[in-house]
């Protein structure tokens, strides 16, 4: 069981921020450290930032920009990653698209977007229309066996109550948006999210209740 998670957003190769990121949060007493995804495609080396996640045995899934690489989707998005060695090609093929977690306060799933979709937009003001755009969150509402989840995508810091399911986002650590990462805390009910840019790197940025899920309708 695991109490305290550092959870480190959409990276997208950003590999010198994630090792600074990671530095901060080795001294933040965290039982494990994940990361939603969305690795390759992105300013820095994708190699590198690979290898690190690796090394430093980051809990990892897969995301969408994951799957398009190797299926030789969108490759003209931004900053597009065409190629990478044979070691980072097996660690991203071997990502799971979920994992599960046991927490003192329920079952937490890390993925990328919502459940297995994992380009769906749930940003802290979508509402009505948009929400029943997003099939796998209603999924994830009825399901008794999670209650928690962690997921990514949208680069937008984030903690959201349903009923049924609590969602927590880490943000991004791409250096084109507010880069945060973020510590959740199931012990104390209690989530941080800290700076990642070089100049205020591990500063607390806000620290907010981490509400448990509403009843379900």
């Amino acid at each position: 069981m695991l109490s305290r998670l550092g959870v480190i957003g959409d990276v997208h190769c950003e590999s010198k921020t994630l090792g600074r990121v990671l530095d901060a949060l080795e001294t933040m007493g965290v039982d494990a450290i994940l990361c939603v995804g969305d690795l390759v495609d992105g300013p820095g080396d994708a190699d590198s930032t690979l290898a690190v996640l690796e090394a430093r045995g980051v809990q990892c899934v897969a995301g969408n920009h994951e799957r398009w690489f190797l299926d030789g989707e969108k490759r003209s998005v931004d900053n597009a990653t065409h190629e990478i060695n044979e070691v980072s090609r097996t660690f991203i093929e071997s990502l799971p698209r979920g994992r599960r977690y046991a927490t003192p306060r329920g079952t937490a799933l890390l993925c990328h977007g919502v459940g297995d979709d994992d380009e769906a937009w749930l940003k802290p003001g979508t509402r009505g229309y948009a929400l029943q755009d997003i099939p796998t969150l209603r999924e994830l509402m009825l399901d008794e066996n999670i209650q928690f989840m962690i997921g990514g995508h949208t680069h937008e810091r984030m903690v959201r109550v349903f009923p049924g399911l609590t969602i927590l986002n880490a943000g991004t650590i791409h250096r084109n948006f507010e880069q945060t990462f973020m510590v959740s805390d199931f012990g104390a009910m209690r989530v941080g999210f800290y700076s990642a840019a070089e100049a205020n790197m591990g500063e607390l940025i806000e620290e907010v209740e981490l509400p448990t899920p509403g009843p379900v309708d």
